[in-house]
């Protein structure tokens, strides 16, 4: 059997490691970037899942059950399956309630996998991108593969896609995300262009829900500049804390309205020139986030060259914000609005409404820091059946020999956020041992 995977972040990398476990007699990984790791390396190395299905389903409700429920349901063993082939866990702690998981090294996660892959005999290829899929008798029977400014064809028994969704297409998040002009930042690596998507698409297969939807952080605006590996740090997860204001100085989010900031992070998105600013007082940065607070997070988004104003007074503050194009008027007319209704208890009567804990912004000094949205991965993509076998647009049926892996399967987070690294693991595992079996079985 041939097993050709296509993207080597965390999902292709399980996939390739647990198909020659299983006695896949040849298994190439193609991986588009100069190193395997996608994007898992620029993580906290988080991966986790709800504590039961009830939660899951309340975080993510649009998403497709049956594929929660296999992330749910297979997340502690895949994570034993990794510490079981030399990838300890930093911590078994992930410093949510709401969660159960592991925190792992990233770097020395991809690098025990890639060995153990090499080593049973399987071939990594690296600068290889997915040009195509190639059909053959009824299924994929293969793929077509741009390599050194050349094409060739690598046949397959099993193909499973894994090259990370379209989160660094800007003409597909044009598309599918903003529906409109503009650009967001990625947040991850520059390859997951949307090659598997696309290729699946063109031979049939069903898009997903959530096309529309992403997991991404706001970040500092430019001029703000950074390398990758501290996409983490200079993460801006304060908005529960703060007044997101757009250009025109009005609210456009419940800024409370969930634990990750991921509804937020996509509000800001279709705002006017994709910016925002956070409004803060003294006592809210003074709050803490995990283990960082506020005015540390606010203090990284200067460091980086981030815009970050400060004044005595909120008169102050919206006459400076007035010389970035903010009209002080509708400024201190949200601000004055938004502290009237939290004074009285009535911040649900807002518009839009303000949920879970909040305070008036009153102590000075205040701040206000720019913001902009930035894309981690998509949450649409490929719709999959629980053996993350790729199913086609007409009749709703498994296409035979094409699976999916990671974020590359759409739907499971629609109108919420779960853990990506939980769906590169979980069904790397899952689509090896659907291909593996599919293929005895045939």
């Amino acid at each position: 059997m041939r097993v050709v995977v296509a993207g080597g972040g965390l999902a292709g990398l399980t996939a390739s490691l647990r198909a020659t476990e299983l006695g896949a007699d040849e298994v190439i990984l193609l991986e588009k970037g100069d190193r395997p790791g996608g994007s898992f390396l620029y993580s906290s190395g988080y991966i986790w899942s709800y504590r039961d299905m009830q939660t899951f389903r309340r975080e993510a409700p649009g998403g497709d059950s049956s594929l929660q429920r296999l992330v749910f349901e297979q997340l502690e063993s895949s994570i034993r399956w990794l510490e079981e082939r030399s990838v300890p866990a930093l911590t078994h702690e992930t410093g949510n309630p709401l969660t159960f998981g592991a925190r792992l090294d990233p770097a020395r996660t991809v690098e025990t996998l890639a060995g153990r892959i090499t080593s049973s005999g399987a071939r990594i290829y690296l600068r290889a991108a997915l040009e195509s899929l190639v059909e053959g008798s009824g299924g994929v029977a293969g793929v077509r593969v741009s390599s050194d400014g050349g094409s060739d064809f690598e046949p397959a028994d099993a193909t499973i896609l894994a090259s990370g969704g379209f989160g660094s297409s800007p003409e597909l998040v044009r598309r599918y995300v903003i529906r409109g002009p503009g650009e967001m930042r990625v947040r991850a690596n520059p390859w997951n262009t949307g090659d598997g998507f696309i290729a699946a698409l063109a031979v049939g297969a069903r898009p997903s829900a959530g096309l529309d939807e992403f997991y991404g952080r706001n970040l500092p605006a430019p001029p703000a500049d950074f390398p990758p590996e501290e996409f983490v740090e200079v993460s801006q997860l304060y908005g529960r804390y703060a007044v997101a204001v757009n250009a025109n100085g009005e609210r456009y989010a419940d800024e409370g309205a969930d634990w990750s900031e991921t509804a937020l992070t996509r509000a800001t998105a279709h705002q006017p020139g994709l910016r925002a600013w956070y409004i803060l007082d003294s006592q809210a940065l003074q709050r803490k986030v995990r283990e960082r607070s506020v005015e540390d997070m606010v203090a990284t988004a200067r460091r980086v060259g981030g815009t970050v104003l400060r004044a005595g007074s909120l008169e102050g503050l919206a006459h400076k914000l007035a010389g970035r194009g903010v009209p002080p008027e509708k400024l201190l007319h949200t601000l004055e609005g938004y502290n009237a209704a939290l004074a009285g208890g009535e911040g649900g009567k807002l518009s839009p409404p303000r949920s879970g804990p909040a305070a008036a912004v009153r102590v000075p000094p205040f701040v206000a820091v720019e913001v902009a949205p930035s894309i981690t991965h998509t949450i649409g993509g490929l719709s999959v059946d629980a053996g993350c076998r790729v199913l086609r647009q007409a009749g709703g049926q498994p296409i035979p020999g094409l699976y999916a892996a990671g974020v590359e399967v759409g739907g499971v987070s629609v109108g919420g956020y779960t853990s990506g690294l939980a769906a590169a693991l979980v069904f790397g595992r899952v689509a090896a041992e659907s291909a593996v079996a599919d293929n005895r079985g045939a």
